[in-house]
């Protein structure tokens, strides 16, 4: 965020603002916010995948979240204690995590400006 806003500062409509007398609250209200809202939502979309699996590792591991709090990693471990008698309770155990980081990753990358083609063409 630190190196994109640096770079907005540069750009050509925030110093013709700033020429033309508009205040430094001014400038960021109406310029920098907007134009660094589609990067940070970008940003967190894209880490929330990496904290929900870090957290999930951490409670399967037993180092995170402690039942009775439930977790899905502790969720997961409860499953992989039964995975011989029952393969399918990992997997339910699993799948909510598995489709949680495909969905926020997947949003992330349709956030992104830099994936997608301006020219309104769509074809490849």
């Amino acid at each position: 965020m630190r190196s994109q806003t640096r770079v907005l500062k540069r750009m050509e409509y925030i110093v013709a603002a700033r020429a033309m007398g508009a205040s430094p609250v001014s400038v960021v209200v109406r310029h920098l916010i907007p134009n660094l809202t589609g990067t940070l939502l970008v940003m967190v979309a894209m880490d929330i995948p990496a904290v929900i699996a870090i957290e999930s590792g951490l409670s399967f591991l037993g180092q995170g979240i402690q039942p009775p709090d439930a977790s899905w990693g502790t969720v997961l471990n409860d499953g992989y204690s039964y995975i011989r008698q029952a393969p399918h309770m990992v997997i339910a155990a699993g799948m909510p995590i598995v489709l949680a980081t495909l969905g926020f990753t997947f949003l992330g990358d349709a956030l992104d400006p830099r994936t997608h083609s301006h020219t309104g063409d769509d074809r490849p």
